[in-house]
């Protein structure tokens, strides 16, 4: 296995390739903007990659780990659009250590992981090291799982970029969930 700050073996995202376009796949899950074929058809790609990679489950904890954000997005896709509730200590190692893509995570722990990670956000709540996108997400996602976090998160608190980043953490976190909450239940 790669050291988590290595490049990852690119694998996943040639297993998951490009639409017509010529647009990566693992591009669909960050921002919700799906193929022209639609997102139940995309999700059948991740699907397929979840397949491929629950044979590896040692290089799936490596891309979930690693610092680069598209490997570790892919991971999550994969790991959502399959349902797979594994490698919960991999993704809150990424969490705490932070990603471009810690809403999604945020969201794969929540979803997939419920009252284990309802402890770990509360817990990452009260961590001083986290950075504002990862504490908002971890807010919105203890809301959208019905729980009453331990303090409010608000991106007034903070000023320039950090409050940009809490803005955009719980943005993003909120529309994640709503998303891939009907996905992970079969709606």
């Amino acid at each position: 296995m790669a050291a988590m700050d290595d490049e990852p073996d690119p694998k996943i995202l040639d297993w998951l390739g490009n639409d017509a376009r010529g647009v990566p796949y693992y591009l669909c899950p960050l921002n919700l903007g799906w193929s022209e074929a639609g997102a139940a058809r995309d999700l059948e790609i991740f699907r397929r990659a979840a397949a491929r990679l629950a044979e590896e489950p040692a290089y799936w904890a490596e891309i979930i780990r690693t610092a680069n954000w598209r490997h570790s997005l892919a991971g999550c896709a994969c790991l959502l659009a399959s349902r797979t509730r594994g490698f919960f200590d991999d993704l809150c190692f990424r969490f705490n250590a932070g990603s471009f893509v810690s809403p999604q995570i945020a969201v794969t722990l929540g979803l997939l992981h419920g009252a284990k990670a309802a402890a770990f956000f509360e817990s990452a709540l009260n961590n001083a090291q986290l950075r504002p996108k990862e504490l908002a997400s971890a807010h919105r996602v203890l809301l959208c799982m019905g729980e009453r976090p331990p303090r409010e998160i608000v991106a007034d608190t903070w000023s320039g970029l950090d409050r940009d980043d809490a803005i955009t953490g719980d943005a993003v976190a909120a529309e994640q969930w709503d998303f891939w909450k009907g996905v992970v239940e079969g709606n």
